[in-house]
């Protein structure tokens, strides 16, 4: 299968590190359907690094969603900026303006049948979606070790932030409340899309401890989406060094 995607440069090439569950590569690529979050802040979404990962998720599935995770940020304008809610939305949309803008020539030449292009909050509008995180909120207030889960990838999101000197504007205990809504909004949108036939994650990064879990079979009440979709983390590197 190609992408139909050239290229005159050489890109950086693209290698699976793990998917969770594990089952076999001609099992995932017969899957046939993709999605692929893009995260504003990460700089492996933009240039040579998207350009490979577009290719490689054409090349491997019939279809791609590209999702841009600007509106989810709005989560992260309110950690570090100190907005309110809706002055980071607001920031978020324009943010995901910015990167369609940018990459608008770069998604031109994608063939539209095999790659299509959303925005996250296209994905907060159905009745679906509300299901799934009201299940979600209700697991995260009821059940300690699910809990405990998500707030450890919040947590580990807090501490990236200060390791690399991140300002927060809010202290730590607020952080890690907003990364918690995050998360749990993010992995409501997951479900929803596993349940559309969008059961594929693709990432340069690592799974959530939370999505991992549940990969392994723990906490049998999220909704039936999260239990039948892939995480496969992907690594970018040129010539044998990673990106």
């Amino acid at each position: 299968m190609t992408s139909g995607l050239r290229f005159e440069e050489a890109l950086p090439e693209i290698a699976i590190v793990k998917i969770l569950p594990r089952i076999s590569t001609s099992e995932l690529f017969s899957r046939k359907k993709c999605y692929l979050g893009i995260s504003i802040e990460n700089p492996l979404f933009d240039g040579d690094s998207l350009k490979a990962l577009l290719t490689w998720a054409g090349g491997n599935f019939e279809q791609c969603l590209v999702i841009v995770g600007d509106y989810l940020s709005r989560f992260n304008e309110r950690i570090v900026a100190g907005c309110d809610d809706e002055l980071a939305g607001e920031r978020a949309i324009r943010s995901g303006d910015l990167f369609i803008s940018k990459t608008k020539e770069l998604f031109s030449k994608l063939p539209a049948k095999r790659i299509r292009l959303t925005r996250w909050k296209e994905h907060l509008q159905s009745e679906e979606y509300e299901r799934a995180k009201k299940v979600l909120d209700e697991i995260f207030k009821t059940d300690e070790e699910f809990k405990a889960s998500v707030e450890y990838d919040a947590l580990s999101f807090v501490r990236r932030q200060q390791k690399h000197n991140q300002h927060l504007a809010v202290d730590v205990e607020e952080a890690i409340r907003l990364s918690c809504e995050y998360i749990l909004e993010e992995v409501a949108v997951f479900s929803v899309l596993s349940e559309s036939g969008w059961n594929v994650e693709l990432y340069p990064g690592l799974e959530l401890r939370v999505l991992a879990e549940v990969a392994k079979g723990r906490y049998p009440r999220v909704p039936a989406g999260l239990k039948d979709r892939v995480n496969v983390e992907l690594k970018i590197s040129r010539k044998g060094v990673q990106v």
